[in-house]
């Protein structure tokens, strides 16, 4: 069969980053999928985004990736979460029709002239001499490469709970994938199981709709591209709110020793932040209920994804659970809830390129590192993608920074950290989150993407035009005086502190009760200069212009923490060191920098264990 630069291994979020990213570059491509129907599925609920992984996907678009396009093509509904918090918290996340979005994926994929897909599965690895050099299929077919990045998602043994029924598959009504792990294993790879689960899916025509809290999408500028893209010509379709009550627990709580989490039958390491709602009864056993969304599924169903009700327990539990709740009295269910039990790789045993540090041009992405989420899992995999590339190419490796993106911060926490449990990316992993906002990630990250050749000459002209066009707003608002007889009749009106003396209008656009829109209604020459912009990305520009000047302070004082402690990722650590030999770092750091072996001071640094004091001994053995 034909030979490759690069084979990708399975077609989730990260497969299909993966590979769309190294055949646009340039690189001959294979993508392997058991199924070329499932391309792109949603295995889980049909929406993308949410707290900070709304962030990462706004990362994926600006370096080039399509998952944000393809979001917005099949959206059934946009809200930007956290708008009563600051703009560093702020969070795009959309509603997907889930055929839509896979058929989008299938098109993207098919457009990629470098790209060739095969359905099959891949049963084992080509090595030879500690590095990869191909793949053997079930079918027979063995393909070579240069690299082969692996995204497996939960496929690789995977083993499904229905209350007591257990069954292999890597999803349901899918066969489950053997005998890579154990290979892996056996090259020095160290591997474990890990646990998730999913509700039941229910139908929209058994339900009580007009006694549900309903919750609407927004209609505004915001999308998950910075592409000049249309949004979504599909019908946009309301979320629904209910709460599960005291008699559904009561039925849950009856059947607890069926639950697979609690007698035993799962010993594998579960999401904390996404519990089962066994989990949440036990966990939280004095709240009287908890509160469920319902999810439409697709424009064109009936089925609807119960978010908050992931359980393991038999059907006939799920089913009695779900009729105590009255607006689901008389529900119907597609199909139960179940959890899957899957392997995954010690991401400390990555580069942050993602490459393996045992095998060489082998590099893993997505839930096989032990990370749970879409988003997530697209993330690392074009970031693996980029850097398969780089590395059959001989270029130079691409990583981000915890300063630089979401997408930074969740692959150091992966290669640094580890995982004990599913990771979920949050705000509050990332120290500069002021630096990460959703509206400049295309500043951020664009230009890294167009250094490499995988921004396009559109999104490059977008950004440099967005980037004038601010700037010049900015400089009129800064340079333009407002007299107190012209202000203060609007600003007594509205209950605000009228001004002693003339000022400059950045003063007023810097106070928290404005805004420029606000202010142009009152300032005509403001509003002549908004009237410039084009009608098309005003809005984004207003509001990207405003959070600089409302938080520039925050902003320029996180960019020189940043710059201080980033000092210490340029302090590399020689290669090869025995620590264990090193009397001076404690017991736990000898064992830790053994295992992990980073690259720099500051990747040490972050190692749970490692003391200020191991620092300082790292530093003199670093020449520092």
């Amino acid at each position: 069969m034909q030979d490759y630069a690069i084979i990708v291994i399975g077609a989730g979020h990260a497969g299909c980053e993966a590979a769309a990213a190294c055949a646009r570059l340039g690189s001959k491509t294979l993508l392997i999928t058991p199924d070329m129907n499932k391309i792109g599925q949603m295995s889980c609920n049909p929406a993308v985004g949410g707290i900070a992984k709304g962030q990462i996907v706004r990362e994926i678009d600006a370096l080039g990736g399509r998952m944000g396009v393809i979001t917005d093509r099949t959206a059934l509904q946009f809200r930007m979460l956290n708008r009563s918090k600051g703009p560093a918290m702020w969070s795009p996340r959309a509603q997907s029709d889930r055929v839509r979005f896979m058929e989008a994926w299938r098109e993207e994929l098919d457009a990629e002239p470098n790209l060739d897909l095969w359905q099959d599965t891949v049963t084992s690895l080509q090595l030879e001499g500690g590095r990869v050099r191909g793949v053997h299929t079930a079918l027979g077919v063995s393909f070579s490469a240069e690299a082969v990045i692996l995204t497996a998602g939960t496929f690789l043994g995977g083993l499904m709970h229905f209350g007591e029924l257990q069954l292999p598959g890597g999803r349901i009504s899918e066969p489950a994938s053997y005998g890579i792990t154990d290979q892996l294993r056996a090259a020095g790879i160290r591997t474990d199981r890990m646990k998730t689960g999913t509700p039941p899916r229910i139908d929209a025509r058994s339900l009580h709709i007009e006694e549900l809290g309903v919750q609407e999408g927004e209609d505004d500028h915001h999308k998950f591209s910075y592409l000049d893209t249309p949004k979504s010509q599909l019908k946009q379709l309301p979320c629904y709110t209910l709460y599960t009550n005291e008699a559904c627990h009561a039925v849950l709580r009856e059947a607890l020793d069926r639950s697979p989490l609690y007698n035993g039958q799962i010993q594998s390491i579960g999401p904390r932040y996404c519990p089962s709602i066994e989990t949440k009864i036990v966990t939280f056993a004095d709240k009287p209920q908890h509160q469920l969304f319902l999810e439409p599924e697709g424009e064109r169903t009936n089925e609807y994804y119960i978010n908050g009700f992931s359980s393991s327990l038999p059907l006939e539990v799920q089913l009695k659970a779900l009729r105590q709740i009255p607006e689901l009295r008389d529900v119907k269910i597609y199909r139960p809830g179940y959890a899957i039990e899957y392997d995954f790789f010690d991401p400390t045993q990555l580069h942050h390129t993602l490459e393996s540090k045992v095998i060489q041009r082998l590099y893993l992405a997505g839930q096989v590192n032990g990370t749970t989420g879409y988003e997530e899992a697209a993330g690392q995999g074009l970031l693996a993608g980029i850097n398969a590339h780089q590395q059959v190419r001989g270029l130079a490796p691409f990583t981000l920074s915890r300063s630089e993106a979401y997408i930074g911060v969740l692959i150091d926490d992966l290669v640094t950290k580890g995982v004990d449990e599913p990771y979920r990316m949050f705000t509050s992993r990332a120290e500069y989150r002021i630096l990460l906002r959703q509206d400049d990630a295309d500043i951020r990250l664009t230009p890294r993407a167009a250094a490499i050749g995988l921004a396009t000459k559109e999104r490059i002209a977008l950004l440099e035009e967005k980037i004038r066009l601010r700037d010049e707003l900015i400089a009129f608002i800064q340079g333009f005086s407002v007299r107190p007889d012209k202000i203060n009749p609007h600003l007594e009106a509205a209950g605000l502190v009228p001004l002693r003396q003339g000022c400059k209008l950045i003063d007023l656009v810097a106070r928290p009760q404005l805004d420029i829109l606000q202010l142009a209604t009152y300032i005509p020459a403001l509003q002549r200069q908004l009237d410039k912009l084009p009608d098309n990305r005003r809005a984004e520009l207003i509001e990207c212009a405003e959070i600089l000047i409302k938080y520039s302070g925050y902003i320029e004082r996180e960019r020189e923490q940043a710059a201080k402690l980033e000092r210490l990722e340029y302090v590399f650590i020689p290669e090869g060191i025995d620590y264990a030999s090193i009397q001076a770092l404690s017991t736990e750091a000898r064992q830790k920098l053994s295992s992990i072996r980073p690259a720099t001071i500051g990747q040490a640094s972050r190692i749970p264990g490692i003391s200020p004091h191991d620092v300082s001994v790292l530093l003199v053995l670093a020449g520092r």
